[in-house]
């Protein structure tokens, strides 16, 4: 792989691995947060300042290029999109859409919003729609989301409030994708990453680089009323324990990722209140299917996976804010398949009967973490004493990470590695990208055709119960292969100062401020 892919691959793993800090055993001041905004008390007040703590610099501003999750806590405040997700991820919603219809497995045909304007005031029309697609298809502006777009084969206005689609073929993750192109108006001459504009509730402002970035209002926004803040600053402060210390002064009110150590203390706080759900961060451990000691050694990998104790991972490392996990998909999604619940539990018998069985049968075996990720370091010491149980001495090897990504990644130097993984919505986001052959983020080098085949045809229906269908058979074909062993399920950790209502928490990253407002 070319330096310039690692870069890339660094790059996108970034987001995927970040803001996935364990949570702390629960104190009066948490919140069993379902996704969605969080109850307000009272009757909204407008005006006021919102401060959001980013635990680092957004990577842009330029929704088309963003690749972080800080970023994605941004720029949805200003950019909109045609549909947006639900807070639970299960279905999508209009935003700059009125509707839409499919007249046939391959077209969509939106109707647009009328009197909704761009912060330089040009009205919102197809054109723009038709912009922001051919600007994120074209290769010279780089990016991040022309892969989740390269199945449309053509995007057209019908009219100035009227905009289809047409597919190369189905392609049903085709709506939950569409919520990340975000539209910018046709007639921008200035550079997104330093003027973004958008059709957001919140317009740019500055960027001081280190510092904050400063949203101010658009009084012009198409929803009636809204937003009630005056403004948004983000403040992007690494140090973890000075947001804490700025959340507990009352400097701040949100902080997007609270860690283990310091969430008792935040929920003992009567000012704070900690949210928390179930999240789409997911641990695994991760087999090199090239390597000499795994590839064609299914049953070494099965012993593996069996000697794997995700309940105490989670009851101990994730203070019981996690739940053990089989796929990477989440129980609670439309896709999950229920018959894979508990395939693989903590059983050192069965882990000692599979080792016996595998050919060959290493006496030891290197994994390869990083201290980045400190949990996962915890998690292989846990592993390290359950599989001596069973004859395996496993070495624990602590790489630097962008080392980690370079030998794990890159090169494939590898036989065994842990690491978390975020982010998805549609069970194309879960599955495709990580285990078809030849993609970026197959890691495992994990290469069947059956299974290239089960996730293309998934991709090409659109019938949700057709697709349901495709995907219980995808996790029993990973369950029985193993190319890795899930772990645990990480529940999302937020807080907030005691005056925010309306909080916006979803099962993923993106934080829409357009109904928060202050009680004070």
């Amino acid at each position: 792989m070319c330096r310039k892919m690692m870069i890339l691959v660094a790059a996108l793993l970034l987001p995927l691995l970040a803001a996935c800090a364990a949570p702390a055993p629960a104190g009066p001041g948490a919140a069993d947060t379902a996704a969605g905004p969080a109850a307000a008390v009272g009757e909204p007040k407008a005006g006021g300042t919102l401060t959001v703590v980013l635990d680092g610099e957004i990577d842009t501003i330029d929704a088309h290029k963003s690749v972080t999750i800080v970023g994605s806590q941004v720029w949805p405040n200003i950019f909109e999109s045609l549909v947006v997700r639900t807070p639970n991820l299960d279905a999508e919603v209009p935003q700059l859409a009125e509707s839409w219809e499919q007249p046939d497995d391959v077209t969509y045909i939106f109707k647009l919003r009328q009197g909704v304007t761009f912060h330089n005031g040009k009205a919102f029309t197809a054109e723009d729609v038709v912009y922001s697609f051919e600007r994120v298809m074209d290769e010279t502006v780089g990016s991040s989301r022309r892969p989740d777009f390269l199945p449309i084969q053509s995007v057209e206005a019908l009219d100035d409030f009227t905009v289809q689609f047409t597919m190369d073929a189905p392609y049903g993750p085709f709506l939950s994708k569409l919520e990340n192109l975000a539209i910018m108006p046709s007639n921008q001459t200035t550079d997104p990453a330093q003027d973004p504009i958008g059709t957001g509730p919140f317009r740019f402002k500055e960027w001081i680089t280190g510092q904050s970035i400063t949203l101010e209002k658009y009084p012009e926004y198409w929803q009636p009323g809204l937003p009630y803040l005056d403004s948004i600053v983000y403040r992007p402060i690494a140090e973890p324990s000075t947001r804490i210390v700025e959340m507990q002064t009352g400097n701040v009110d949100v902080l997007n990722a609270v860690p283990a150590k310091d969430a008792a203390t935040l929920e003992e706080d009567p000012n704070v209140v900690v949210h928390r759900n179930a999240g789409v961060t997911r641990d695994h451990v991760g087999f090199n299917m090239e390597s000499p000691v795994f590839k064609d050694n299914p049953n070494l990998r099965k012993a593996i996976a069996w000697a794997v104790d995700r309940q105490t991972i989670a009851d101990t490392i994730l203070y019981g804010l996690a739940s053990p996990a089989q796929v990477a998909i989440p129980t609670s999604h439309w896709a999950f398949n229920p018959a894979v619940d508990g395939a693989y539990g903590f059983d050192l018998a069965k882990a000692k009967e599979f080792y016996d069985q595998a050919d060959p049968k290493p006496t030891e075996i290197v994994v390869k973490v990083s201290p980045t990720y400190p949990d996962e370091i915890k998690m292989a010491e846990l592993m390290q004493a359950s599989l001596k149980e069973i004859g395996i001495d496993l070495k624990i090897e602590q790489l630097e990470w962008s080392t980690w990504i370079d030998t794990v990644v890159v090169q494939g130097d590898y036989d065994l590695e842990i690491v978390l993984i975020s982010g998805g919505s549609d069970p194309d986001d879960f599955f495709y990208q990580w285990h078809h052959t030849g993609e970026v983020f197959n890691i495992w080098r994990y290469s069947d055709p059956a299974m290239d085949a089960l996730l293309e045809q998934g991709r090409t229906t659109v019938a949700q119960e057709d697709r349901q269908a495709i995907y219980y058979q995808i996790q029993e074909k990973l369950i029985e292969e193993v190319p890795l062993a899930h772990i645990i399920y990480r529940d999302q950790i937020m807080a907030t100062n005691v005056a925010v209502q309306n909080f916006p928490m979803r099962l993923d990253s993106p934080l829409r401020f357009v109904e928060t407002w202050l009680n004070r």
